[in-house]
């Protein structure tokens, strides 16, 4: 094809997890550097196997663009003076770009104007452009780790080993370190990894495929699914494809698939499914099979493999023993585990940190045993309740302690929930201690039970609590103990249930139990800070305006699902005709009783007509909206917010009479005071739902 750019990485095998982002990061920073450097193009692809990233673009053309580069010199004010001839500050500018002082122009920017020279530049040929900016764009990939090999300074994710970049058939000549561009490729490592030189993108794909390499990630992705999906009917079965991580895992980690199925001991199907396929999915990259006709596991898998093989009898005989083994272990551990009840392990917690500035689990537990009480008096819950969430608390870390737990982390909570029924507790109690760590992710799945919800949110609580006395609060992008999502499941869990519970007060009672110096005022104060933010994100990503959500916040962050109401109703509120009045009303009204007096209203200091009208309308709204608005009307999805701003609309008329007839800012510094309080009575009424200045 005309003008069309091939370039290939080649590397040792990347991991799987590290191609799928680095690729679009590459991809989106090539798109920027063209357009900075005038390069035009029709079309712009990039695919990935373990051991190449290819960038593909069609309809590059041979020269780069004419551009028009400004050279921004001194401020115009300082560079004429004000009789109009230049200063030493032009005349220098002029000198430096070699240029007269009349050639100079003046150009506005968001600063002011200032003196420039505007060059135009011609542009080169593309291929002497390539050859400059490639390179760094190569070795500036973005991955989660980096590794130097060698003695090259550079870094990337693992060595680079060849670059094929040919444009219109013609190499594009440059170096990283000790590799040097050519218009050589190699085939698959294990088969036919000999070179050939394409000439062309159909050429290059067509000799990839002759020696077993699928360039194309969604190619290779639907291969495996078919031919897996195929498999497991043929086995009376089918796969579980919502699993996107394994999906993308197996399809990265090959450059041709070749699906194949194996088996296991039916005896092993008594272990928790969960353990099975945790060993299947995250430890070996196998897909499940589930019988078609029980909906149960069958004992079978299906996996990938990345070469072909003269017999595969060999090599589903070498990954049924590897499953095996590893069945073995954790049948082992569930027997081991279940000898005496989960309980009677609590001790063991003593020996674990959870972490070395805080203390052990043993003392976390005792924690979230007070913390999961305390959000349960708030929530209203009875006393069966709270010494069913109390015993949840005390069980809900022991399987840490457990064999299993320790060789298969991802299973905690999951075995707690089966050792815990295993020793005969409440059924209602092990699936509190499952669903406690719920949710483990931002679209993760919710605790379905009331008991697991509020122990959830006890839990993460005191993750947070902890980790802010600590001084391990999350700093710019690093969050290392994932505070930012367990804040945003507190949030998400709170809204789900419908909690009714004072965040600052459930803030306070967790630090309040950690037994370490630290300035309890201000922890509180960053965590409600804190909170506040992944609520806010939230909303955002929800389609809720940043100041209408703001208005709501800046009034407390106390109760979540209060807060929720009052963005929805302020929401809907704002977009009704005459709210851009009321706003307008509300900002004089707050922006006058910034500061309140320590006074309250007295009636006889009203000499205006106006003062009186405000105050009795003022009166009569408080008395109307009291039934939707204070703190002991009910539950937060109770208090009708739009109806009460309906009646709080009302004030408008009176608030605008008071400005147009009164002098707020009396001498009399009694009057003042007293119109103030008025005002700052106004105030406070509308922050019961909302600080309307912020709109």
């Amino acid at each position: 094809m005309i003008n069309e750019l091939i370039l290939e990485i080649g590397t040792e095998e990347i991991p799987a997890l590290f191609l799928e982002d680095s690729t679009v990061k590459f991809r989106e920073e090539i798109i920027r550097e063209f357009a900075e450097k005038s390069l035009e193009y029709k079309n712009m692809e990039t695919y990935y196997t373990p051991r190449r990233i290819t960038l593909k673009i069609d309809g590059l053309l041979p020269d780069q663009k004419d551009r028009v580069v400004d050279t921004f010199g001194p401020p115009k004010h300082i560079s004429f003076d004000k009789d109009g001839n230049p200063t030493k500050a032009a005349s220098g500018f002029a000198k430096a770009q070699g240029v007269n002082v009349k050639d100079l122009e003046v150009i506005s920017r968001d600063k002011g104007e200032f003196l420039a020279v505007r060059k135009k530049i011609k542009g080169i040929k593309t291929e002497k452009v390539l050859g400059e900016i490639l390179p760094g764009l190569i070795v500036s990939i973005p991955f989660k780790k980096s590794m130097r090999w060698g003695s090259d300074k550079i870094t990337f994710a693992r060595p680079i080993r060849w670059i094929m970049c040919i444009y219109n058939s013609r190499v594009i000549n440059f170096r990283i370190e000790n590799v040097e561009s050519s218009s050589k490729t190699y085939g698959h490592r294990f088969v036919k990894n000999n070179v050939f030189e394409p000439a062309d993108w159909n050429d290059y794909i067509s000799g990839l495929k002759k020696r077993y390499v699928m360039l194309d990630q969604t190619e290779r992705k639907k291969l495996i699914l078919h031919n897996a999906n195929k498999i497991a009917k043929e086995l009376n079965g089918y796969i579980e494809i919502g699993d996107r991580e394994l999906v993308e895992t197996v399809t990265n980690l090959v450059e041709y698939p070749f699906v194949m199925s194996g088996n296991f001991e039916e005896k092993f199907l008594n272990l928790p499914d969960e353990v099975l396929t945790s060993v299947m999915k995250n430890h070996q990259k196998y897909f499940p099979v589930i019988d078609s006709g029980t909906g149960k596991l069958a004992p079978s898998f299906i996996f990938v493999c990345g070469s072909p093989v003269k017999d595969s009898s060999i090599v589903i005989k070498g990954n049924e023993r590897v499953l095996r083994a590893r069945l073995n272990d954790a049948e082992f551990f569930y027997i081991e585990d279940t000898k005496e009840p989960l309980v009677k392990k609590l001790d063991e917690l003593k020996d674990m940190v959870f972490l070395s500035e805080i203390g052990t689990y043993y003392e976390k537990v005792e924690r979230i045993e007070k913390i999961s009480g305390r959000i349960s008096e708030l929530c209203g819950e009875d006393n069966n309740f709270i010494s069913d969430i109390t015993r949840s608390a005390k069980l809900c870390k022991i399987d840490l302690v457990s064999q299993m737990v320790f060789e298969f982390p991802e299973l905690q909570g999951i075995m707690g929930k089966y050792y815990a029924s295993m020793s005969k507790e409440k059924k209602k109690v092990a699936v509190a201690i499952e669903e406690h760590y719920m949710p483990t992710g931002r679209d993760s799945s919710l605790p379905k039970s009331r008991i697991g919800a509020l122990l959830s949110i006890a839990d993460k609580m005191d993750n947070i609590s902890c980790c802010f006395a600590a001084g391990l609060k999350p700093t710019g992008s690093a969050d290392p103990y994932a505070l930012r999502r367990q804040a945003i499941g507190i949030i998400q869990i709170s809204l789900d249930k419908k909690l009714d519970f004072n965040v600052e007060d459930l803030v306070r009672f967790s630090l309040d139990n950690i037994n370490i110096s630290f300035n309890k005022k201000e922890s509180q104060n960053d965590i409600i800070i804190f909170l506040s933010e992944r609520f806010r994100n939230l909303y955002i990503d929800s389609g809720f305006p940043g100041n209408v959500i703001d208005s709501v916040i800046s009034t407390g962050f106390s109760n979540i699902v209060d807060i929720s109401n009052r963005i929805k109703a302020v929401d809907s509120f704002r977009k009704q005709k005459d709210f851009e009045e009321l706003a307008v009303a509300f900002k004089r009204v707050v922006n006058i009783a910034k500061s309140r007096p320590d006074k309250m209203v007295k009636q006889d200091l009203f000499q205006n007509k106006a003062e009186q009208e405000l105050y009795n309308s003022f009166l009569n709204i408080k008395k109307k909206t009291s039934e939707y608005l204070r703190p002991d009307s009910g539950l937060p999805e109770k208090k009708d917010y739009l109806k009460s701003l309906a009646i709080i609309r009302t004030l408008k008329v009176p608030v605008d009479k008071f400005f147009d007839s009164v002098m707020v800012m009396d001498k009399n510094e009694e009057l003042r005071n007293n119109r103030m309080a008025l005002l700052a009575d106004i105030k406070d009424l509308f922050f019961l739902i909302s600080d309307f200045s912020k709109i």
